[in-house]
């Protein structure tokens, strides 16, 4: 699944496309795939982007008209900009339509991921709740004390917790515990104020990286080009069979996830 880092690459990408083009409309090829808030007043088509953030890994287009696009990639979800008469692809579920000939397809194998057309001021109704962004302000270790206060949850799993964190997933929380040197089964109430500090910096740090390099390409995560991420090449533990400095590379389940880690490094 797409986590912070590549939904930023995608937001970003996506933004450059529509910020001087009218959107025409939005079609659903799929069912289920397209939701419209029953709400949605007048006509919605054509419109223009106004704004945009990303919120864990949701990204929120806003759009004239007072309407806004809510977008989860979730397991296989992908943008792809091409032209109409390009050829469709037998995955494509949606597409936004733009003036000149132009759209971005939504092409998900698994079918999971969800476009939402809402009032702007409805969002809330059509979000999860979410935790703390990690790479905003409010992300510190005095918060990560109090936010894991008592909880016996391995950090591991409280990382990927998206009512704790928002954005983070089984990729980067591997690589983000082996760079702060913390074993991923350490309960996160247990943590120390300054291993929570170097948490932090390393939360910041992989993340920062992955998104200038354009997050991760391990399976189906493909840019609005339809090209690679480049982190990949830069993995520490994830999937890996030795550390950077030579030590053998342990693999157990956590929450039916794989977690990568070094029993030396991260004792």
């Amino acid at each position: 699944m797409p986590e912070l880092p590549e939904v930023q690459t995608v937001l970003r990408e996506v933004v450059k496309e529509l910020q001087d083009a009218r959107i025409e409309g939005l079609e659903c090829l799929y069912p289920g795939t397209v939701i419209v808030d029953p709400e949605l007043r007048g006509i919605a088509w054509p419109a223009t982007l106004t704004g945009y953030e990303r919120r864990g890994k949701y990204m929120l287009l806003h759009l004239s008209r007072g309407n806004s696009l809510i977008i989860h990639l979730r397991m296989t979800g992908k943008l792809v900009s091409t032209r109409i008469k390009d050829e469709a692809s037998c995955h494509e579920r949606a597409c936004i339509l733009l003036e000149g000939g132009h759209k971005l397809r939504f092409v998900d194998i698994r079918t999971f991921g969800k476009i939402t057309l809402c009032r702007t001021e409805n969002i809330p109704r059509f979000m999860p709740n979410l935790g703390v962004e990690p790479l905003g302000g409010d992300f510190t270790p005095a918060y990560l004390k109090q936010l894991f206060r008592q909880r016996k949850t391995p950090i591991k799993n409280a990382l990927m917790d998206q009512t704790l964190i928002a954005g983070l997933g089984n990729i980067y929380a591997n690589e983000i515990l082996y760079r702060s040197r913390i074993d991923p089964q350490t309960p996160a109430g247990s943590l120390s104020l300054h291993k929570l500090k170097r948490l932090e910096e390393q939360t910041r740090a992989v993340l920062s990286e992955a998104i200038a390099m354009n997050g991760t390409s391990i399976s189906d995560f493909r840019r609005v080009d339809d090209k690679s991420g480049e982190f990949q090449n830069f993995l520490q533990v994830y999937q890996k069979e030795k550390c950077p400095r030579g030590h053998s590379v342990q693999k157990i389940k956590q929450g039916g996830r794989s977690t990568f880690f070094c029993p030396v490094c991260q004792k």
